[in-house]
């Protein structure tokens, strides 16, 4: 019997909605409510969010006859939990006063995540309550879907708000000791690799797989196996980032230049030019100062790194990337 991964699903219905973008460009391109219908509400089915709902995902949102919000999504009790802006297609997502208004409408919902969208470009604000104004941007139309739809659980997927989310009844007394056993949470789940590894490895988990995974608050990778099947000692998401980057400069000494990033940012990832603003790590590439963008959240570095692990030739892919907690 055949089987597909919530992952695999939507990046299905990402694929379609790509396909519907170009077909229908030219009028997804004035018209909002079109772009919504076609581009926007597919994601949020995709993501398990009942568009037909209207307690669930409820539309044209407004509060002191003023503030109006395309979608206010609520979380399974009933609260406001996620702001969705939605704009036509190709329109610009960052205008400063509007993104400002956008985000004080959400505040006034006491929401602290805010999408704006024109179907194919996503910026996500979190964090509102400390003033973030910062935005996580990634895309569909770069070519690879996988590192959007990876952002895209991460940060709107249904279940985060408790629907779908079934609590299982109280155990029976006489069998407690049995049953705390058998709930007990599990902090990894064993990834098969590409080729058979040493039990060394069995606990490394692949990064395509860390967006299903219940971490502790601030919890770090330690070790990272690289498709060569070499590992390193890691500390942060960073290091997953800048340990691929550095595989792949190894590896491939023809890398067009500046190399844009699969996250959104403005900053190429490799680059020339050190970047203006964000941090970033200098290595030498060519005889010649290379700069790698490293300014980055958790998920666009993952994003990012999967996007570079990709770029390496195929007999250096003999394990799928993973990381050991």
């Amino acid at each position: 019997m055949p089987f597909s991964s919530p992952l695999a699903s939507l990046y299905t219905v990402l694929q379609s909605v790509c396909a519907s973008a170009e077909t229908n460009a030219a009028l997804l391109r004035k018209n909002e409510a079109a772009t919504r219908a076609a581009l926007i509400d597919p994601v949020l089915r995709a993501l398990g969010w009942d568009t037909a709902n209207v307690r669930m995902v409820e539309p044209e949102r407004t509060i002191g006859g003023e503030l109006r919000v395309d979608y206010l999504l609520h979380n399974a009790a009933g609260n406001p939990q996620v702001v969705v802006e939605a704009k036509c297609l190709g329109a610009s997502l960052d205008k400063h006063g509007y993104v400002s208004k956008v985000l004080g409408y959400a505040l006034g919902f006491k929401v602290q995540t805010v999408f704006i969208t024109d179907g194919l470009q996503w910026h996500c604000y979190s964090n509102l309550h400390k003033g973030n104004t910062e935005a996580t941007t990634f895309s569909l139309a770069e070519g690879d879907l996988l590192p959007a739809a990876l952002q895209l659980v991460q940060w709107l997927d249904a279940a985060q708000s408790g629907h779908g989310i079934v609590e299982s009844p109280p155990p029976l007394p006489a069998a407690n000791h049995i049953v705390k056993q058998l709930h007990k949470p599990l902090k990894k789940a064993v990834s098969k690799p590409l080729k058979s590894v040493s039990s060394d490895q069995e606990n490394f988990i692949e990064l395509t797989q860390i967006n299903t995974l219940q971490l502790e608050p601030n919890q770090k990778p330690k070790r990272l196996r690289l498709p060569n099947g070499s590992v390193r000692n890691i500390k942060s998401w960073k290091d997953i980032l800048l340990e691929a980057c550095h595989l792949l400069l190894q590896k491939n000494t023809n890398i067009s230049l500046p190399l844009p990033d699969k996250s959104g940012k403005k900053t190429a990832l490799f680059s020339r030019q050190k970047p203006h603003k964000g941090s970033s790590h200098t290595v030498t590439y060519q005889g010649q100062p290379l700069y790698i963008y490293t300014n980055y959240s958790a998920p666009s570095c993952l994003a990012n790194a999967l996007y570079v692990f990709n770029k390496l030739p195929d007999h250096e892919k003999q394990y799928a990337p993973a990381v050991d907690f």
